[in-house]
């Protein structure tokens, strides 16, 4: 014991005695995964979005020319499974950031910078993918978006609110340039680099994920009008169910549903990815729109109505579709069902009919049996008796009773002794 009375043995263990979670570390480095860097207006941030494709080998290509050119070009190669990394080219901070099917390339320069593709950032990288969406933001310091910035807009569908407890103004079109860029103005007052960063990360994804959101409409409308098709055959397979009247109907149906199967299935495979990566940008989107905290003006719609107004009906229908297909699925796996049913019936029934035809022709054979083997031991013993009436013939004086009645008394046991020997052979070949 110590002078203090505890324990003089407490001390510090070994960190060598214990040992970490393999998903320790990726876990930790999934909350530094997409740093947000901090930015002072004015300045004029951009973003190309490229759609490489959820099939690993297109983004382990991505990735392989990505790090190529940055061995090329002199540039720190980031690691095999990078996520996000930054560099800076003359004017520009470039940030490249790979997600599940696409790549984004953002670039922040001087506001009056109008280059809209520059050279040495990494685009011509990726130039091979297409590009899904890019946007363009112009950081000012002002309290307000100036009139002439207001103009460059459509007003039919400009959106203009307050955003960041009222320290900033938001206003867009959703329109695209000349350069095909979706043009945002971003009117900052006294609002630290670190929001306007965030501020200006949340609008680029804002955009990335409405565009991503909607990707899955256009294989919605493809899909529904082949459901629809699929539906109407169903229809009319069932209606034939009905008026079956032979198996060779019931398979010829049977084998038109499972036809109509393998297409539903082939339908709901083909967007089952699409839709489920859909609602989850879809969801993403709506949290983006929940953050900015809009505060919407007397004249002008607010970014959160007008992209919901276009994006939740969009994602409706993808909702609509994916379960017309499953309804669809399910729907033709009944009617297979109740079909094989009827088939297993009328098989069984024609089983039944067979079986009691063969009962009925065992019988006969049976009693054809029966008769053919009374005629048969008649007939062997009335050769048998034939036989020993010579043989009495020529021993008649020996003998103690006349022919007819030697003949008369052995009759019986002939006649037994001929069944008993048709019987022997009957169980001798059933043996057999």
């Amino acid at each position: 014991m110590g002078e203090d009375g505890e324990s003089s043995h407490h001390g510090e263990l070994s960190e060598d005695s214990f040992f970490d979670h393999e998903l320790r570390a990726p876990i930790h480095a999934e909350i530094h995964a997409r740093l947000i860097p901090p930015l002072q207006a004015p300045l004029r941030a951009r973003r190309i979005v490229f759609l490489v494709g959820r099939h690993g080998e297109q983004m382990a290509y991505a990735n392989t020319q990505l790090r190529n050119w940055c061995e090329e070009m002199g540039i720190a190669v980031p690691e095999e499974s990078w996520r996000q990394f930054s560099f800076s080219f003359e004017k520009y901070d470039v940030t490249w950031e790979a997600h599940t099917e696409f790549v984004t390339l953002t670039w922040y320069a001087p506001i009056d910078d109008k280059i809209a593709r520059p050279m040495g950032i990494g685009l011509e990288v990726l130039k091979q993918f297409p590009i899904i969406t890019a946007a363009r933001i112009d950081i000012v310091e002002r309290h307000e978006i100036s009139p002439s910035a207001l103009l460059g807009f459509e007003p039919k569908s400009l959106c203009l609110s307050r955003i960041g407890a009222g320290n900033a103004q938001i206003g867009t079109d959703f329109q695209t340039d000349e350069h095909g860029f979706t043009r945002f103005e971003i009117a900052v007052h006294q609002l630290s680099s670190i929001k306007t960063g965030i501020l200006v990360r949340r609008f680029l994804e804002i955009d990335t994920y409405r565009t991503m959101a909607l990707v899955g409409l256009p294989d919605a409308r493809v899909q529904s009008r082949i459901v629809g098709g699929l539906e109407v055959e169903l229809s009319t397979l069932n209606g034939e169910i009905g008026g079956v009247s032979t198996i060779e109907d019931s398979k010829r149906i049977l084998g038109m549903l499972h036809s109509l199967s393998v297409r539903a299935g082939r339908s709901l495979d083909a967007t089952a990815y699409r839709f489920a990566a859909s609602q989850a940008y879809g969801d993403v989107l709506q949290i983006r729109l929940d953050r900015i905290e809009e505060e919407q003006s007397e004249k002008h719609t607010t970014i959160t109505r007008y992209l919901s107004n276009r994006v939740d009906p969009a994602l409706a229908t993808c909702r609509a579709t994916e379960k017309r297909q499953r309804s669809l699925n399910n729907k033709i796996a009944r009617s297979i069902q109740l079909l094989d049913a009827r088939i297993n019936v009328d098989i069984q029934s024609q089983n039944r009919e067979v079986l009691s035809s063969i009962s009925k022709t065992a019988k006969s054979q049976y009693k054809l049996q029966s008769t053919v083997e009374g005629l048969s031991t008649i007939a062997i013993s009335y050769y048998a008796l034939g036989i020993l009436g010579y043989v009495f013939a020529g021993f008649a004086e020996q003998l103690p009773l006349s022919k007819t009645m030697m003949l008369g008394l052995l009759a019986p046991f002939v006649l037994l002794a001929s069944w008993f020997g048709i019987q022997a052979i009957k169980n001798r070949h059933k043996a057999e």
